[in-house]
């Protein structure tokens, strides 16, 4: 019997960096290529990425934004490729990596071809669209005529059965991580001399995108009495983001700008390095409260606190969210 053809649209795929990006290529790339499609973006550097991991990807140009009109073009996009690509593959199951943009090509094909597909959720979705009647009542549309649910933690599963999905349809997948790619090792010579790391000896560091739930701010606000006890102290910031401004002000009125280093985007194959740079990874993650659009966004998991547990680093965790899942207190 021959293996069941998927079609997989993860949404986030390398080369953009977040964690559902790493989520989907770390479990697809163990697949054949022959049985599995990843339909994605155009993002920056896809050409030669792709060239790189030999996987069954196929580009479109397809928008990348969170807001609700891109998020909504995406699911009209999408629904248009996946309809394209199923009259000539015949796909037999189809993995749909948001619940709202991809969501809605996978109740569409069910309808229409009665394709079985899969729903990965990764946690507050329903908090960032509960105040649209109509989002939620399409949240659960999709999800209650979904095959399958899989959540990133136990927090995340928690949140969609309040909406009175029946437990049975969920399964619980927490990410992994690479052990040998991330591993414990010397500091990167050049990285110190880079960042003139010679003379610190308490290094802090922080990877992701610089969003409000990350808690890059509360890090920075506490450095001025880290800095009385650990005169050389640093604060390794990795990654892009809407807030990046916002926090060098921060960083400017606390009187904290020379202990603070903004290192911007790092390619995914370069981040072992910067963890195994640092004394202690730290991101305080916490519920979106100030970003109207975010509002209630929070982390369903982390991949990045195993990474850096991965590399041998100390890690501290804010307390919310799937993080119990990724860290072990204590």
């Amino acid at each position: 019997m021959s293996e069941k053809k998927s079609l997989v649209i993860p949404n986030d795929f390398p080369p953009v960096v977040s964690g559902i990006a790493t989520y989907f290529y770390e479990i697809w790339r163990y697949f054949p290529t022959e049985n599995h499609t990843i339909l994605c973006p155009k993002d920056k550097g896809w050409k030669t990425l792709d060239n790189v991991i030999k996987l069954n990807v196929i580009r479109r140009r397809i928008p990348s934004g969170d807001s609700i009109i891109a998020k909504l073009l995406k699911g009209k996009l999408y629904a248009f490729w996946v309809l394209i690509l199923h009259l000539k593959y015949r796909f037999d199951v189809i993995h749909c990596g948001q619940v709202l943009s991809s969501g809605f090509t996978g109740w569409l094909m069910k309808k229409l071809f009665r394709v079985p597909y899969i729903v990965y959720v990764y946690g507050s979705e329903t908090f960032r669209f509960g105040r649209n009647p109509l989002l939620i009542r399409l949240i659960g549309i999709f999800l209650r005529n979904a095959d399958r649910i899989v959540p990133n933690s136990r927090f995340t599963m928690d949140e969609f059965l309040a909406l009175g999905i029946p437990e049975e349809k969920f399964r619980i997948v927490t990410p992994g991580v690479d052990t040998a790619r991330f591993i414990p090792a010397k500091k990167d010579e050049n990285l110190m001399k880079k960042y003139g790391l010679a003379e610190k000896n308490l290094i802090l560091l922080t990877v992701a995108r610089l969003d409000e739930r990350k808690g890059h701010d509360m890090v920075i606000r506490a450095l001025p009495a880290l800095v009385k006890k650990f005169p050389q102290i640093v604060y390794l910031v990795v990654g892009k983001g809407r807030e990046e401004a916002r926090l060098k002000q921060i960083a400017d009125e606390n009187s904290v700008t020379d202990y603070v280093i903004f290192c911007g985007y790092v390619a995914d194959a370069d981040l072992p390095k910067f963890y195994q740079l640092c004394d202690i990874f730290i991101l305080l993650n916490r519920q979106t409260s100030d970003d109207d659009r975010l509002r209630g966004d929070y982390e369903g998991f982390g991949i990045v606190f195993l990474e850096a547990s991965s590399c041998g680093k100390s890690v501290v965790a804010g307390n919310y969210g799937g993080i119990a899942d990724a860290v072990a207190d204590g």
